[in-house]
């Protein structure tokens, strides 16, 4: 009799250790950090609270389900997948620990590429955003990156956008960086 109580002891610890696998497992495979999550974390939000939205921690860097880290100073950084160029997100927090900056790459495309050389030399430095919007279609462009300098303060409200001529991984695009509605800096590569 003892041995069929070992024998059934033994089975339920097994069974348990492997709904607890498959649970693990399962928690990995439901991690996904997507342009919908990198959108939803408002500013302001503090670093714990960013943390439990983006499930910093879930999986470990090189998942193929993607994943989040943090570094020891003030960025998490989250990959959707475990690829070369795999879309990404940053967050950046102010010595509060509350979130000031975000920057993606891929997460989001433009919905029509048109970005060109002659558009790109219209813009010059000191222009607003309104006057940029006129040279250059938005639909051609998007948000690569924001950040408040001041949080909570609104002056030093930096944009970074993204214009591209064609769709593609390498393609030929224009970089215009705003502060307070105005461009100060700008950089294109191989348009033509």
């Amino acid at each position: 009799m003892a041995r069929v109580w070992r024998s059934v002891f033994a089975l339920a610890v097994a069974g348990a250790a492997v709904l607890g696998t498959a649970v693990g497992a399962g928690a990995a495979e439901q991690f996904s950090f997507t342009a919908e999550k990198y959108s939803a974390v408002p500013f302001g939000t503090s670093r714990a609270e960013v943390r439990e939205m983006l499930d910093v921690g879930l999986t470990k860097p090189g998942s193929a389900a993607g994943w989040c880290e943090e570094d020891a100073d003030v960025h998490i950084f989250c990959f959707t997948e475990s690829d070369d160029y795999a879309p990404s997100g940053s967050f950046t927090f102010n010595a509060e620990d509350k979130l000031i900056g975000k920057q993606q790459e891929l997460l989001f495309t433009p919905k029509t590429p048109s970005m060109t050389l002659a558009k790109y030399n219209q813009v010059k430095l000191g222009m607003t955003d309104t006057q940029l919007w006129s040279i250059v279609s938005p639909d051609s462009c998007v948000q690569a990156g924001e950040r408040y300098l001041s949080w909570p303060a609104a002056t030093g409200h930096q944009l970074n956008y993204y214009c591209t001529a064609t769709t593609g991984l390498f393609s030929p695009n224009g970089r215009f960086y705003l502060v307070d509605g105005k461009v100060t800096e700008k950089y294109q590569r191989a348009l033509t």
